[in-house]
């Protein structure tokens, strides 16, 4: 079983439980980072699935702040335009995956590609990281 967090309004249309029954879904609307946190921790949550556009809470702060005190979750960000690599390092680099508009519909895959420790990032985004690594161009 894959326990995963939702924290944003969209997200559980995304997952259709009745097909995906080895997910567990916990849907969470926390107004602080420490809520958040408390209902992760809690939930014993995998995989954090954050809507990046959230009026409570800065997901980047939120993504940094799970991969600190709750290391072994592992976080994807529902975005609303393709991300970059500032949007990546924003997160301190802790966010193992990113959902475009397009790509809605490959949530479920994304959770189990990042639960068994891949990345799910834009190829566009792994080029411009490597560019940034190459270049030494990481702060």
């Amino acid at each position: 079983m894959i326990n995963v967090v939702v924290l944003g309004r969209s997200i559980p249309s995304l997952i259709n439980l009745a097909v995906h029954d080895d997910l567990n879904v916990t849907v969470i609307e926390p107004d602080t980072i420490d809520d958040a946190l408390l209902a992760i921790m809690t939930a014993k949550t995998d995989i954090t699935v954050l809507e990046q556009n959230n009026e409570h809470i800065n997901t980047d702060i939120l993504c940094l702040v799970l991969a600190t005190n709750y290391p072994i979750n592992q976080t994807i960000i529902l975005s609303d335009t393709p991300p970059d690599f500032e949007q990546l390092k924003a997160t301190g680099f802790r966010a193992r995956g990113y959902i475009t508009p397009l790509q809605h519909d490959k949530l479920v895959k994304a959770i189990r590609a990042v639960h068994d420790g891949e990345a799910w990032l834009p190829r566009r985004l792994v080029a411009d990281m490597l560019n940034h690594f190459a270049a030494g161009d990481l702060g």
